[in-house]
């Protein structure tokens, strides 16, 4: 299906920042023809800031020492090999593409790095002497044609999958370049790679099938996705990295003979000079591989970028072109490969802890095309199956092996697992109603967990704003700049069987959330399980304009009273399940602050109110002017008559005023003496009965 243009996820961060973000690069919307336009690609995906910096300096310092060396770094091999592993991710369609698709795919890559006379790849570029071999060996030694096919609904790839997808098949990142093959990537995009020295277990590159090659379902294509991607696996920014930048050697790509350019390019627009601080100051590169240019157009590496690979493949990536590794991978120019691979059996079940009643999915990953199989399960239903991706169901608690039997013309082979699948009683979680309101000292809460899948930013207290009380949970998308990482609220085991049967089941919250950027939008997804945690079916999906709820802006985003927005999710056709598990996920594209709070699940009345509604005739709280270079108003509209006590707070916890106000019913103007106090950011808080609500004031020099 045909897509409109558009940068989706295509940023320029300030040079300050860029220097620590992103981990890896997501490219390349699906629906463009190459011919017709480039690949937008934005810094995507797991680590964090340090961890680039780090392997950004480790290249730069790298770079110096060859100079040093007197280009020792690039003459030193007449070429340097590297093995790769294809892992075909299908449904049993197009997308499970043909050998020849990923030989031409492979051919290509040597002839784009290698700069071939004759090519498409032989423009006024380098030859980088990086050359690619598909796997002749796997880890264990075994012969293998370089290719791993898996059926797996995974082929259809959500951007917060992607730990997934090393959990399904994946070699040792240091020997092979891991290249996963699926049918569609989520989110606007054809394909991303990691960066250097960037999480192990999510190491390699992920490409839409038809993007990859130039045959069968890519038939039309050149095949410039997958070089782009295995250039930023190898070290290389976009050359409009942070746009004209200062100086074009130590800012934007990093590279001084590429020439700065402002933004992406589409097309072939061969006339465009769109920075002028080069010297000489000539056009904008467009044929770079690294641009976003048609693949009709794009046929050149530097000698620049050539060093900045060779840079990254001497000091972080040293293993995988060694001669010991290209041995052991059969990529050496003495191998001398079997006439036929014998099958190799292999499986993987991505959920091997379930409970009673629940079923798993075993995935066949055997290699070398086996063309007949034969799964033995103990202790499940069915106890044996000859499918390639059978569903199995354990009624008994147990530890229980599971083994599974290939064959092909060439042979048979066999592999058990002892133990492999647990299964355990559902037990009952937690009676309703449950609340959160994230108040107490204890982070987290007691019962809910934290998933940071990345090891880098993730959710965490925050005082600057919140629906009720002084605290909510956030997460600081405008510095996590990870794309595609996924960060995980887990709710604790839920009986939703525990409310009245003539009550109805809800799950309430409130969140507040803003774009750094119009072009990108972070994700929030309410997912529950009630199958043990095992799978999970959304309830809530927020991107974009159904999750913004203030203006977009570059700077931090504290919300404002009016900005909270809340959400009700009728729960009743799982009311029955005793053992239910809720989570709420953050998917980062680089955004701005998520905001969470007053999270709820039980009757109507177990719900938190929203205190900005004045028709629900609930508390209603607003301060003006805000900012206010001297004195404001504190403003509360109450439904009924009370007292309420009023309490100015420091951003830092220093407490500038506490007094006690009466409350009359309907609106009631409070003035709040700031004369005396410094500029800064402060918390007010007030306290109305049993609610503590809080708002953020801001008090100009």
């Amino acid at each position: 299906m045909m897509r409109t243009w558009k940068f989706q996820r295509t940023k320029i961060f300030p040079r300050a920042i860029i220097l620590l973000c992103a981990f890896m690069l997501y490219c390349i919307p699906p629906g463009i023809p190459a011919e017709d336009g480039g690949p937008p690609c934005a810094f995507d995906q797991i680590h964090d800031q340090a961890a680039l910096q780090a392997a950004q300096l480790r290249i730069q310092d790298a770079i110096q020492a060859r100079k040093a060396q007197k280009d020792a770094l690039l003459d030193e091999h007449e070429s340097y090999t590297i093995p790769v592993v294809v892992h075909i991710l299908h449904e049993g369609g197009d997308e499970n593409i043909s050998d020849d698709q990923v030989h031409s795919q492979i051919r290509i890559l040597n002839e784009d790095f290698g700069r071939l006379p004759g090519t498409p790849g032989a423009g006024e570029g380098v030859d980088s002497k990086l050359r690619f071999c598909l796997a002749r060996l796997d880890p264990q030694g075994r012969c293998t044609d370089g290719i791993v096919r898996i059926r797996t609904a995974l082929s259809d790839h959500q951007t917060f999958q992607r730990p997934q997808l090393g959990a399904l098949s994946f070699w040792e990142p240091t020997r092979y370049l891991n290249i996963y093959v699926v049918g569609r990537i989520a989110g606007g995009v054809s394909g991303y790679a990691s960066f250097p020295d960037g999480p192990p277990e999510e190491d390699g590159i992920v490409v839409e099938h038809n993007h990859f090659g130039n045959v069968g379902s890519a038939e039309g294509r050149m095949g410039r996705t997958t070089t782009h991607e295995v250039g930023h696996w190898l070290g290389l920014f976009h050359t409009f990295h942070n746009g004209c930048g200062d100086d074009p050697c130590t800012d934007g790509d990093f590279v001084c003979d590429t020439p700065p350019a402002s933004a992406p390019h589409s097309g072939c627009p061969w006339l465009v000079n769109s920075c002028h601080n080069d010297e000489p100051d000539t056009r904008d590169q467009v044929e770079n591989y690294m641009d976003y240019t048609s693949d009709v157009c794009r046929n050149v590496f530097t000698a620049g970028q050539a060093e900045r690979m060779h840079a990254t493949i001497k000091e972080i990536r040293s293993v995988i072109w060694s001669d010991a590794n290209l041995q052991a991978s059969g990529c050496d120019e003495d191998y001398t490969p079997p006439d036929d691979c014998v099958v190799a059996a292999d499986f993987v079940a991505l959920h091997r802890e379930i409970c009673i009643g629940n079923s798993i999915e075993f995935m066949d990953r055997s290699l070398n095309k086996a063309t007949r199989r034969l799964w033995t399960f103990e202790g499940g239903d069915p106890a044996s199956s000859e499918e390639s991706n059978p569903e199995v169901s354990y009624a008994a608690a147990g530890k229980y092996s599971v083994t599974l039997r290939v064959w092909n013309a060439e042979g048979g082979d066999s592999i058990s697992r002892s133990d492999y699948i647990t299964v355990q009683p559902p037990g009952t979680g937690a009676a309703l109603p449950f609340n959160a309101h994230f108040e107490a000292d204890e982070f987290p809460p007691a019962g809910i967990e934290i998933n940071n899948l990345d090891g880098g930013i993730s959710w965490e207290r925050d005082s600057l704003a919140a629906v009720s009380g002084r605290y909510s949970l956030r997460i600081n998308n405008l510095v996590n700049t990870n794309f595609g990482s996924v960060d995980e609220v887990l709710l604790p085991f839920l009986d939703l069987s525990s409310i009245p049967a003539d009550c109805t089941l809800s799950l309430g919250f409130h969140w507040a959330y803003a774009r750094s950027d119009p072009n990108f939008s972070d994700e929030l997804l309410v997912l529950l399980s009630t199958d043990c945690g095992n799978t999970f079916t959304r309830l809530f999906y927020g991107a974009g304009n159904s999750l913004a709820t203030g203006p977009t802006q570059e700077t931090p985003y504290i919300p404002k009273d009016e900005e909270w927005r809340s959400a009700r999710i009728d729960l009743q056709e799982h009311r029955s399940a005793r053992y239910a598990r809720i989570k709420f996920v953050n998917v980062t594209d680089g955004g701005n602050n998520l905001y969470l709070d007053d999270i709820a699940i039980g009757t109507s009345a177990d719900l938190t109110v929203d205190v900005r509604n004045e028709s629900r005739g609930h508390f209603n709280v607003a301060i003006a002017p805000n900012p206010s270079g001297g004195d404001a108003a504190l403003s509360i509209f109450a439904p009924a008559a009370g007292q309420a006590t009023i309490s100015v707070f420091h951003i830092l916890g220093r407490k500038e005023s506490r007094h006690n106000v009466v409350l009359q019913v309907g609106r009631n103007s409070i003035p709040l003496r700031l004369t005396h106090v410094p500029a800064g950011t402060y918390v007010v808080e007030i306290q109305v009965e049993s609610q503590t609500m809080t708002r953020r004031l801001v008090k100009l020099p």
